[in-house]
């Protein structure tokens, strides 16, 4: 019953999570002593009255639950928050899954949530055991089950072996014992256990960043997934954190007008600042419906007015870049049709497949919406080429429409010939880790050798011939102009072969350290692979700026190659650092507090 933020209490929450993932049907188990409590949030809840006196763990009421309404069910716990993707991939699982439970597997916990989770143990991708006492190797259940027909006798066998005090992991064990548990990974996904008021405290920050991620649609694209929404769902938080209601009409109706903007400034020759504001009107065009969604204001109006907006927004946009490049040829006035067309064939591509019941979150990787059209023009504007947004724009779109109409007619043609399949899985027998393991070693040390052999060879041996011409005209090449980028190339070959290797001996050293560290397998193993790929990263920028002397294309190599390998060097390390601080922080935050 404690809040998250005024008005929203813990089960509030939950239940509002659950029915925005489409589960409607909510029954809550609960002692008589509170059953009034808990039908007054909601009168359409099914409160469901234990009123045994005697002690009883959390796998009895589960079972009395249960037993009332009749698995299948999802099994949430009541003191657990967690972000609508957890819940949306359960249900996934489930449609697909004859198991009898379903668990929730985060692969990163941080230290102390994976001290206190329940720990799961897997072999070849089956769940064999779970408890808390288990060693966090490969992760610990989020506290969101699936429950399947068969869940009732296994929670039954259960209850009548080890007596009502018994736990949920009781009846779980006995499902893996007969290979009948199932997981699904949410890792990366939020959730919190709410045990203490320190956890109460932290989960009112995670509060906040769930309600973040839930504004991110599942249609969204690419580049709305990777730069928009982590602009715009920011801006709508922090007005709705302070109570900063602006209509969602007025939102949609400034981002219009800034993409009006945007486009008359083309014709101006402001091109930078035409395709700034670009940007920005398309981040806007987010935050409307976010502040909608958070605000509890959504409407059909609203969102009718939004997308006509957005229309004429998009061919006021073409038509503003066209008008800059006047005048046009006969196939840029073609393309600058086919582009302001596009405005409406893909989106009406994507609305009448999905009301033929067609999945199309494959087609929308093709970055050929509205975000990734209007993200193309700010890019190429401010390269001072905005006639090139128009040929991207035309050709994305027809793109889109083939792959949608192959999408629509999948399934309907029938194949004249044999179509060969190669069987997808592990040979037969599966080695053993030690021999795997000897093999990578093994690959290491000989690629290493090669790398050293191959690097000394490109600087001993033929420094002394680098001054012979290779080619003379047009351009002079010598052989000091091709060193560097043999040598690269010798690193990428190699490293690339090392790295492949490491990865074998990082699963090997990982599953050794989780003891000592007590940290998860694939928190341990991703540290070492971040600090392989930082290594070699750090090589090729280095080797990157000698690049600069290959003739004519040096300079441009070096100005992509070099900020390139600088960008996966600084996330490198981020990723280092972020991973680190997240599995250490509580630890660390209750040590200095119990000092």
């Amino acid at each position: 019953m404690m809040e998250l933020e005024p008005g929203v209490s813990i089960l509030s929450f939950i239940i509002n999570q659950l029915r925005g993932s489409g589960v409607s049907d909510i029954a809550i188990v609960t002692r008589p002593d509170f059953a009034d409590i808990f039908k007054k949030i909601s009168p359409s809840l099914n409160v469901i009255q234990i009123r045994d006196e005697d002690p009883f763990g959390n796998l009895y009421s589960a079972y009395m639950g249960c037993k009332e309404v009749n698995p299948p069910l999802l099994l949430v716990m009541s003191d657990h928050i967690m972000e609508r993707r957890i819940l949306r991939r359960m249900i996934k699982r489930a449609k697909n899954s004859q198991k009898a439970f379903i668990l929730c597997l985060d692969r990163k916990p941080s230290l102390k949530t994976a001290e206190e989770g329940l720990k799961l143990s897997l072999n070849e991708g089956r769940v064999v055991e779970t408890g808390k006492e288990l060693t966090p190797t490969y992760g610990i259940d989020t506290g969101v089950i699936f429950c399947g027909p068969r869940s009732l006798q296994y929670m039954e066998k259960a209850v009548e072996e080890y007596g009502k005090e018994a736990s949920l992991k009781d009846a779980i064990n006995l499902a893996a014992a007969n290979n009948d548990v199932d997981f699904v990974d949410v890792t990366g996904l939020l959730w919190k256990d709410i045990d203490t008021p320190g956890d109460l405290e932290a989960a009112r920050e995670v509060y906040y960043e769930i309600l973040r991620r839930d504004l991110v649609k599942p249609s969204d694209g690419l580049v709305s997934r990777l730069l928009n929404r982590n602009i715009s769902t920011r801006i709508s938080l922090h007005l709705y954190k302070r109570g900063l209601f602006i209509h969602p009409n007025i939102i949609s109706l400034i981002s219009f007008i800034v993409a009006i903007l945007g486009a008359v400034s083309f014709p101006a020759g402001f091109f930078l600042i035409g395709g700034l504001l670009i940007q920005i009107a398309s981040i806007l065009d987010g935050v409307d419906g976010e502040v909608a969604r958070l605000f509890k204001a959504t409407s059909s109006q609203g969102e009718v007015f939004d997308n006509i907006l957005d229309r004429v927004a998009d061919i006021a946009v073409i038509a503003g870049v066209a008008a800059a490049s006047w005048p046009l040829s006969t196939l840029d006035a073609i393309l600058s049709i086919v582009a302001a067309a596009s405005a409406t064939l893909v989106s009406q591509t994507t609305h009448m497949l999905s009301r033929l019941n067609i999945g199309v979150d494959n087609l929308r990787k093709i970055p050929a919406t509205r975000d990734a059209r209007l993200f193309s023009v700010f890019i190429f504007a401010a390269a001072g080429y905005p006639l090139y947004s128009i040929y991207y724009i035309a050709s994305a779109s027809i793109i889109f429409v083939i792959a949608g109409l192959a999408l629509l007619f999948k399934g309907s043609v029938t194949w004249s010939w044999p179509m060969p399949r190669r069987e997808r899985r592990e040979a037969w027998p599966r080695l053993a880790e030690e021999l795997t393991v000897k093999g990578a070693v093994h690959s290491v040390i000989v690629n290493t050798f090669r790398l050293t052999i191959g690097l000394l060879v490109t600087r001993l041996l033929l420094t002394p011939f680098a001054d012979i011409v290779i080619v003379e005209n047009p351009i002079t090449l010598e052989v000091a102009t091709l060193l560097p980028l043999v040598e690269i190339g010798v690193i990428i070959y190699f490293g690339s072969k090392i790295i492949v290797s490491s990865g074998i001996l990082a699963e090997h050293f990982s599953s050794k350290l989780v003891h000592r560290l007590r940290l998860t397998s694939t928190i341990i193993r991703e540290t070492i692979n971040d600090t392989t790929y930082l290594f070699f990263a750090l090589i090729l920028w280095t080797y990157s700026w000698s690049l600069s002397t290959l003739p004519i294309a040096g300079p441009y190599i070096v100005k992509s190659l070099a900020p390139a390998t600088a960008i996966i060097i600084i996330y490198m390390v981020y990723r280092l650092v972020d991973r680190l601080y997240k599995a250490y922080r509580e630890a660390i935050e209750e040590e200095i507090s119990t000092k």
